[in-house]
Order: structure tokens, then sequence, then C-alpha cells
């Protein structure tokens, strides 16, 4: 065939292998072909026809015969059997008369038509030709079910229906191809049948073959006639003897030089298929091949975008997908929950979303990776949601190798890093601890004595009053060396948590009655929250009020001009366990010291020893719980403690992690 025949695709009534077949055919049998498209323009044609009416490629349909009935719109179900269209004259030979019949395709996945022109003689061959459509619409049908279906039980066993209805064929079967039970078989699996029942596809359903007898089949992939006494089952031997059906027609299915499985039919007469009919079977062969290679790849690539999608979501960090008009394509499930909305996220720009900007900042990763087509990472704050992230920027390319997308993924990574911290601080709290007590002995040792000498001299001397002043300030500032002793002490040597079952409304409640008197004189409005529903905690009640008070203390310390203080408990379910936050809008904690606040000696407070916040952290994780702490400058402080939902822990635990 001559014109742009070339350029079929597999979605056609044939495969490119074919055409060469059925224009020899349609040619030796007095038949010429046109394939034109939808504005008549003809397209293709065979021998024959180029013979008949010479070079008409460019031409319209309507400018070789004298007829425009020919139906130009024809819908793609339609099928090739019902386009029967009566009889067209020639426009250069008014006296020849041509059958002409159409039968829909894709051409370039665009509708055309092919069309059989048949010269209108005495002798007219129309059984001949019913034949051969016979053979083109089965090809059609399947080209149509890989069309309207991509999952493949329905391709095959439309085809099947197709072939069967057509050849007046008692039964067929399909089967597909399944990597056995040892590497050297393989089992056939039917996956569409007609014309039986259940008890024969129970008896059929599945056989296993030697890879070495398939070898035969896989290098010319032709046909078998395989007669009834050669049939493997036995109730299938009889079901063709019951049904006057001599043999089983086996068509190997074929792409790519690849056995994909095997078509099946009883072949019955009045339309038996021989020998001579080798080419269209082979073709049959490897048009269903296409369509089981085309409907497994679909399957595969729709199985693995699932899985995609699957672990896409199941990623527990905000992840986004931008494309290169810096506007959001795609977020996981974690971004939708952190960020809100699918529909104030889709298609927004993406710094609108995740800096709440106009345009994007200079030291955005995004904008790095769009500019330099490499991947970016960072760490440091978050822009909107605080904490510290990791922010990773990945190009994505297109097959032409341009820059098509950027995925864009940011992990939150605070707690990782107050780990590490905490880490590192025990680390070298361990040998300050060692060198506190042994300093702490050695001042503790000589300060006693002098403390007691101090006091037989102010028994025995008479002092005037000047004298016993300064006596009392020497004595005064000694029990000051010595409590701040005490603390450097407590520091190195915490001591062991006595556990018991508490409330922790009550601790709460007994440290606000402890500091009432003193939140009043300095004019602190006090709000206290406390949840009814709370488990009990097990833990030292006077550590924890130590910790409570310190904290409290700390707050109202914050607060020289007044200001309101917030006591809330509350039951965090979902991560089981239960809190106390303590707030104030006092001065807050400045961006550079919030990093050290729980450092041993670290303070800000003329009168401060630096080892209050230290020593309730140190009180803190001997119950297992945490602390944390929110502040800024200027607008105040929220101290959280975390307690587990659990039993109690005795004091063998305890003293275990000692």
């Amino acid at each position: 065939m001559e014109g742009k025949i070339e350029t079929l695709s597999l979605a056609e009534p044939w495969s490119i292998e074919d055409i060469p077949y059925w224009g020899k055919i349609l040619s030796e049998l007095g038949h010429g072909v046109i394939i034109f498209n939808d504005e008549n323009e003809i397209l293709a044609v065979n021998e024959l026809t180029a013979n008949t009416f010479g070079n008409v490629l460019g031409k319209r349909f309507d400018q070789l015969f004298k007829s425009n009935q020919l139906d130009n719109t024809l819908p793609l179900d339609k099928k090739p059997a019902d386009q029967l269209f009566g009889i067209y004259e020639s426009t250069d030979d008014p006296g020849a008369q041509y059958r002409v019949r159409s039968f829909p395709f894709l051409l370039d996945q665009k509708p055309v038509k092919l069309a059989i022109i048949s010269p209108l003689v005495e002798d007219d061959d129309t059984f001949r030709l019913d034949h051969w459509e016979n053979q083109l619409q089965i090809l059609y049908e399947i080209s149509r079910a890989t069309q309207l279906s991509p999952k493949l039980s329905i391709v095959l066993q439309s085809a099947l229906d197709a072939i069967i209805d057509t050849f007046k064929f008692k039964m067929g079967a399909i089967y597909t191809m399944e990597k056995g039970r040892t590497e050297d078989t393989w089992d056939f699996v039917l996956s569409a049948y007609k014309g039986f029942g259940k008890e024969l596809y129970n008896h059929v359903k599945r056989f296993s073959v030697e890879s070495y007898q398939l070898e035969s089949v896989k290098r010319t992939f032709a046909p078998k006639w395989l007669e009834r006494k050669h049939i493997f089952f036995p109730l299938l031997r009889q079901r063709m003897r019951e049904n006057d059906i001599n043999e089983i027609l086996c068509i190997p299915l074929f792409s790519k030089n690849t056995l994909l499985g095997l078509l099946y039919l009883t072949n019955d007469d009045p339309m038996r298929l021989g020998a001579g009919h080798l080419p269209f079977l082979i073709s049959l062969g490897r048009q269903l091949g296409v369509a089981i290679d085309n409907a497994q790849l679909l399957e595969s690539i729709s199985r693995a975008k699932t899985e995609l999608e699957i672990s896409f979501d199941a990623i527990q960090h905000n992840i986004f997908v931008i494309d290169y008009n810096y506007s959001i394509y795609r977020v996981n499930r974690a971004t939708r929950k952190k960020y809100g909305r699918l529909e104030d996220i889709i298609g927004k720009k993406y710094y609108q979303v995740i800096y709440q900007e106009e345009d994007p900042p200079p030291n955005c990763p995004i904008l790095l990776c769009f500019l330099t087509a490499k991947p970016v990472q960072e760490e440091g704050e978050h822009p909107r949601w605080g904490g510290y992230y990791q922010f990773h920027a990945f190009p994505v390319f297109s097959t032409s190798g341009e820059l098509e997308r950027v995925v864009y993924y940011e992990k939150d990574i605070t707690e990782e890093r107050k780990m590490e911290e905490r880490f590192r601080q025990s680390e070298r709290l361990k040998s300050l601890g060692t060198l506190a007590t042994g300093i702490a002995h050695e001042i503790r040792n000589p300060l006693a004595s002098i403390h007691l000498n101090i006091q037989m001299l102010a028994r025995e001397l008479e002092l005037n009053e000047d004298q016993a002043q300064m006596m009392a300030d020497i004595q005064s500032e000694i029990k000051k060396i010595d409590r701040i002793v005490k603390q450097v002490l407590g520091f190195a040597r915490p001591s062991k948590p006595a556990i018991t079952e508490n409330n922790l409304n009550e601790i709460v409640t007994y440290c606000h009655n402890l500091t009432r008197t003193q939140l009043r004189k300095k004019g602190i409005k006090v709000t206290i929250d406390l949840n009814n529903d709370l488990p009990p905690v097990f833990c030292d009640f006077d550590q924890i009020a130590q910790v409570i008070m310190n904290l409290i203390i700390n707050a109202l310390e914050a607060m020289p001009n007044g200001g309101e203080l917030v006591l809330r408990t509350f039951l965090e379910v979902e991560k089981s366990r239960i809190g106390l936050m303590i707030k104030d809008n006092g001065t807050g904690i400045s961006h550079e010291d919030q990093h050290r606040i729980f450092d041993p000696f670290f303070t800000r407070k003329v009168h401060g020893s630096g080892l209050g916040l230290y020593i309730s952290q140190q009180i803190i994780d001997k119950h297992q719980a945490a602390i944390d702490f929110t502040s800024k400058p200027g607008a105040g402080t929220s101290f959280y403690i975390y307690f587990p939902i659990s039993g109690n822990d005795d004091e063998n635990t305890v003293a275990e992690d000692e």
C-alpha cells in the first residue's frame, strides 16, 4: 500500500506488519482500498486502486465517485459488517459502477475510514469478500476492545466474543502466561472463555508447560490444528465428541517476538479456518498479543502509580511538587494536615503558602533550585511555623532535559536538635559535676571552720554596734556561700526521687498557694485552668513542686510591673501524655539566650546562681518526663512539662536510670 500507511499505530484493527498482507489479498480479489479522513481527503491507497484511478493522494473521495452519500461521521463503535453503502459511479468513467464498504479505525490516533472498492460485475464475488470482511471485523473488534477498556480481562473477553460470534464457533478460550513454580515451567491461566460452563472451566482453568516445549512455538508463532484424540483434558475431549467437534485450533498470542498466551478455538464447519488462512491467524495472534502487552503495561503502570501515591502520602514530612510557574502542583497528606485545605494549597504560588509572602525571599531553597537546576539543602528556623527544620529542594527534568518541576521537602528536626543538645550538655556536665563535687567539698570544710570561729568570737568579744553588725554580715555571707555549696552538691548529685501516685492538679494548687501572697503584691493576675479528668502522675511530690515553684518565681521576676500568669493542666491522649503549662506575659527570653537557659551557672539575674532551671531539668529527666518552652522577647514565656501516661514506674526503675 502507498501513502501514509507506515504511520499506523497499534490502536488500528491491524498492526504495521499486517498492512502488506491485507493490501495484497484485497488486490488479488479485485478490490481497491482507499483510506480517507473526515474531510474526505484521501490519505492512502493500495496498488490496485493506484493502477485503476492513478495518483489520487490528496484528492477528495467524492472527486472519484458520483455520490456524496458516504457517511463521513461513522462512530468508532459501529460494526464493520454493518457498513454497506451501496453502488457508486466513477466520475472519470460514468459507466463503471463500484460497491463501496467502509470501516472506521484510527490513523495516528485520529478517526479515519478504510473503504473497500469493488467493481460491480455480474459474477460478483460477494461471498469471498464477506469472508475477508469477517477477518477485518475480528481485527477491528480487538482494536475496539483495547480502546474501550484498559482492563485485560474485558479486552480478552470482548475479543473472544467477537471471534466466536463472527465465525460461529462453538467454544473458545484465551490463556495468558505466568511464571511457574519452578524456573523451567510456565503456567497458562484461563483468562477468557465462551461456550462452556463451570464444570469444564474448573477442568481446564490452568495447566503447566515445560519451557523447552514452547521453543518450537516461539520460533514461528504459527498456529496448530489439534485433533480431538490429542487433546490433553479428558472432559474436553468428551464435550468435543458430544458436539461433533473434531479439532481445536491453537493460535499463539505474541508481541515483539515474545509469547504472551494461547487462543484455543473449536474449528467448526462451515467456517473452518485452514492452512490457507495462515496469514490471518498469525495477524490475529499478533493483534491479541499486542492487546495483552498493552493492557498488562497499563495495569503495571496503574499499580505502580497507586503504590507511589500510597508511599507519597505515607511520608510524615511535608512535600510539595512545584511547577515552573512557581505554582504548587501536588502535596502529600502530611502537608495537607499542616497547611490546611487542598483548595487553599494547589494552584497557589508556593511562596504565598510556605512563606505567606507575595514574592519568594532571596534565600529561598526552592528559588535557588529553579535558578541553578541543582539540589539545594538548608537548615534553619521555619519561616511560618518556627522550630528548626531541614529544607530540601530537588530538580525534576523533562525527557528533553529541561527543568520542569521542583520537589520541595521540609522536615521538622526541632526535637532531634534538642535531644542532640541535651546529649552534648550531658556529656559536658559529667566532667563538670565531678569537678564541682571536689570544689564544693574543698570549700565546705574550711567554710565550716570559719563559721565556727566567727560564732565563738561573737560570744567571747564585747563588740560595739558597728562591730556587731560587721560580725552579723560575715555570718550572713558565710550562710550564703554554704547555700550555694549545697546547690552545687545538689547539681552534682541530684537526689533520687521518691515515686508515689499523685494528682498533678494538687501539686499545682499547692505551689500556687505558697506563692499567692507574692503574686498579689506584684499585681499579677493568676488564671488557673485545671483539667479534672487527668489520670494520676507517678512522681516525687516535693521535687515536682520544687520545679513548678521555680518556674512560677521566674515568671514573677519576669513581670516586675505586674502582668498575667496562666497555670493550665491538659491531657494529650494521642501522644499518651499529661501536660502542665506555666505562661507569663513578661519580658521574655532573648533569642541568643534561649539555647543556654538550662546550662548550669548561666543567669542574667544580679543575685541568681544559674542552677534553678538546670536542676529543674535534672529532676524532670529523672521522672522520665520532658520540659520545653517557647518565648518571644517582650511578649512573655511559656514553659511546658509533660508526664507520660503509664503505670507506676517504681523506685527500682528510677534507681536504674541513675
